[in-house]
């Protein structure tokens, strides 16, 4: 018998967002119908640790690490083992992130934000499952390299000789420089939670991958402001297996 995938969610009023650990089906398609209880086209990148961010369509939509629609119905998904994936609400619709210390250097967190506006009232943002501070032992150079990116406090002294860095605190920082003043993070580090969710720093090449998704359901006519952007009243789930 398979047991049930661990699942963590959020909703604002139009805007659904569901991070998927252990557990559930590999295939995208099948991942997200079994999380939402119905079928989703779903749109995902080849993931390259990049700042490209695509206007999404159903299926495959290229290279790159980030994500955007205004399309209602369209799910928009990002594969990790220990990067950080976040979900994002602006104006213009919906985004989600792939950021791992590269992409986070490379600006791919600002660039989703501007895709979909997110200096404006209501921007809202979601951080799921990553590795956490406890475990991502780094480089002093790739340390400096995402502090400079971000801001003070992501580096914290190990153990050991060589830092640790706080992935979520330098995604944090970015995100409320670009103006996003609600910043919600789920579940826990995926390195200390085996029979939780996937991790490559734990498991090594074999590891599976935790899907994320965000997306945004037919808002009823009184979501909807007269320049078509979704008004994003604070409503939350919270997080469960199922």
């Amino acid at each position: 018998m398979t047991s049930p995938a661990r699942v963590w969610r959020a909703h604002v009023d139009a805007v659904e967002v569901c991070f998927v650990g252990r557990g559930g089906p590999v295939e995208r398609d099948l991942a997200i119908r079994r999380a939402a209880d119905r079928h989703l086209p779903v749109a995902w990148l080849e993931q390259r640790h990049s700042a490209v961010c695509v206007e999404a369509a159903g299926g495959c939509c290229g290279e790159g690490d980030a994500l955007w629609t205004a399309e209602p119905e369209l799910a928009l998904c990002v594969a990790t083992a220990d990067c950080v994936p976040v979900a994002l609400a602006g104006a213009r619709g919906v985004a989600m992130i792939h950021a791992g210390w590269r992409g986070i250097v490379a600006g791919v967190v600002g660039r989703a934000a501007r895709a979909v506006e997110t200096r404006s009232p209501g921007a809202r943002a979601w951080i799921g499952p990553a590795v956490g501070v406890c475990c991502y032992e780094v480089g002093g150079d790739v340390a400096a390299e995402v502090e400079a990116a971000s801001g003070p406090g992501v580096v914290v002294a190990g153990n050991g000789q060589r830092p640790h860095l706080d992935l979520a605190a330098a995604v944090e920082y970015q995100l409320r420089g670009m103006g996003v003043a609600s910043v919600e993070r789920l579940g826990p580090c995926t390195r200390c939670s085996p029979d939780l969710l996937h991790s490559y720093r734990r498991d090594g090449a074999g590891a599976g991958r935790n899907l994320s998704y965000v997306w945004l359901r037919r808002a009823p006519a009184r979501s909807r402001r007269s320049d078509g952007s979704v008004t994003l009243p604070a409503r939350f789930t919270s997080p469960r297996s199922g």
